[in-house]
């Protein structure tokens, strides 16, 4: 299944975004192969513990680098240990992405990180478009392709247990160490849990609609922001119905307000 062109987004055919599947499981046995080319079905990723998935392509010239460093960071400070408590993949959704470029990639992020970190334990894997497809259906994670064949995507990480059921998506560009503990957590538990604060981000490399280039676009929709506004307004609604008590003057029969 190819991605979606510019044209069927306008159309209204395909949407661009993630519809979060909690609880579903997704297909632990789709293989795809790793930075040296191993062939590997996500099980084996995952090695009996929480798995932890970043969906990107490494040519992206946006969004997908700040995600990656962003994920570099919460991986140096969680006290979580690697290969022990979870395990991390990212996994280029560009069927034209290759091992020797994900190597590349690996390099760039992995040899930022600050703490030991095993090399197995963050795999860095490209597919072809059936096994691609398959999985980004299974965790609603819906993207396109412009018509310079670039990628309009979402980004989120996606954190499912051992088993493959999803268990947290955190999206924006930085995760809180918090965050992602609680997932590793809840993943090893098996139960499912939706973050109610939330950052959409969407990486537009060229205006889906053909309009002039727009580079690095993110929408930001705080969830947390909202739900702030709300009580602030409803707080001052309150504060206006508040009036002075009457107060009467002695021997005029009037009251004073």
């Amino acid at each position: 299944m190819r991605p979606a062109s510019a044209e069927e987004i306008n159309n209204g055919h395909v949407k661009v975004g993630i519809d979060e599947k909690l609880g579903n499981k997704i297909p632990m046995g789709l293989n795809f192969l790793d930075e040296r080319g191993n062939e590997m079905s996500l099980s084996q990723v995952a090695n009996g513990k929480p798995l932890i998935i970043d969906l990107a392509y490494y040519s992206c010239p946006g969004i997908c680098d700040a995600v990656l460093a962003g994920l570099t960071d919460a991986l140096d400070r969680v006290s979580e240990t690697p290969g022990q408590d979870f395990n991390v993949a990212t996994i280029s959704f560009d069927p034209e992405d290759n091992p020797d470029i994900a190597m590349k990639k690996k390099d760039q992020y992995w040899g930022l990180l600050r703490r030991s970190f095993p090399s197995k334990d963050w795999r860095f894997m490209t597919g072809d478009s059936a096994n691609i497809s398959e999985l980004t259906n299974a965790v609603g994670f819906y993207y396109m392709t412009d018509k310079y064949q670039k990628y309009t995507h979402p980004t989120a990480l996606i954190v499912v247990d051992k088993n493959g059921k999803i268990i947290r998506y955190i999206q924006g560009t930085t995760f809180a160490p918090v965050d992602l503990k609680m997932a590793i957590m809840e993943a090893k538990a098996g139960t499912p849990e939706q973050i109610i604060s939330s950052i959409l981000c969407v990486c537009f490399s060229h205006e889906p609609s053909g309009g002039p280039l727009v580079f690095n676009v993110m929408r930001v929709v705080g969830v947390g922001t909202i739900v702030f506004l709300a009580g602030f307004l409803v707080f001052l609604r309150s504060t206006k119905k508040i009036t002075a008590k009457p107060v009467r003057i002695a021997g005029s029969g009037e009251e004073k307000k």
